[in-house]
């Protein structure tokens, strides 16, 4: 399975910051798993959690949601 521009940005960060995973779902408030799976598109990503995330990330919340892969209904 290919990364999404998320996923991408979140390990560029991680890099960067020298933050884990564990970090940045504790600041988030969620569990690893649960942030993998709200990065990749497969469990919504809400509001407090994404501005969260993209303060984080240094990006809008537009420029977030754009990386956020787009659940097919």
């Amino acid at each position: 399975m290919a990364q999404t521009q998320l996923e991408k940005a979140l390990e560029h960060f991680k890099i960067d910051s020298g933050m884990t995973n564990d970090d940045i779902a504790d600041l988030l408030g969620v569990s690893r798993q649960t942030l993998w799976s709200k990065v990749r598109g497969d469990t919504p990503i809400n509001f407090k959690q994404a501005k969260q995330l993209a303060d984080l990330l240094g990006m809008t919340l537009e420029e977030l949601y754009d990386m956020v892969p787009k659940t097919e209904e």
